[in-house]
């Protein structure tokens, strides 16, 4: 019985003591822009889109599953869009209706967001949390 405690010890030291090594390479990317003029784009008028988020406990159960954002799968980065925003994913999903919305579209310029967070049992956002973000913005298309 001895036996099986020391065994069983020295795994559970062994287990403490062992690390996870993660080893990251990446080459360093030239700064790259490109410089454009008003004459090598154009653009829309005022266009506006919204979306809503529930989370209960912190998880979206309605995007659980489904990632309706950029082309990669990730965040508003990868949406084509010049200007700040407020980077958060319910306003990412209002961007990707406003370019879902308006498929001639190659880019939002200068998006402008309303957000609105509501926390509906006794103002605690930790439980359930209602997020509705509106983007007003004008489209770009290039020429």
């Amino acid at each position: 019985m001895k036996k099986n405690y020391k065994l069983l010890s020295i795994f559970i030291v062994a287990t403490l003591l062992s690390s996870c090594t993660a080893i990251h390479k990446t080459t360093k990317q030239p700064p790259s822009y490109v410089q454009l003029d008003r004459n090598d784009f154009n653009l829309s008028g005022q266009e506006t889109a919204d979306a809503t988020s529930v989370t209960i406990l912190g998880i979206d159960f309605e995007r659980l599953f489904i990632k309706k954002m950029g082309s990669d799968g990730s965040l508003a980065t990868s949406l084509p869009i010049v200007g700040q925003y407020l980077a958060d994913p319910t306003t990412s999903y209002a961007m990707y209706n406003l370019l879902e919305e308006n498929d001639d579209a190659d880019f939002i310029f200068y998006p402008q967001t309303e957000k609105k967070v509501i926390c509906p049992i006794i103002g605690i956002c930790l439980i359930n949390k209602i997020t509705t973000v509106k983007v007003k913005s004008r489209l770009g298309t290039f020429k």
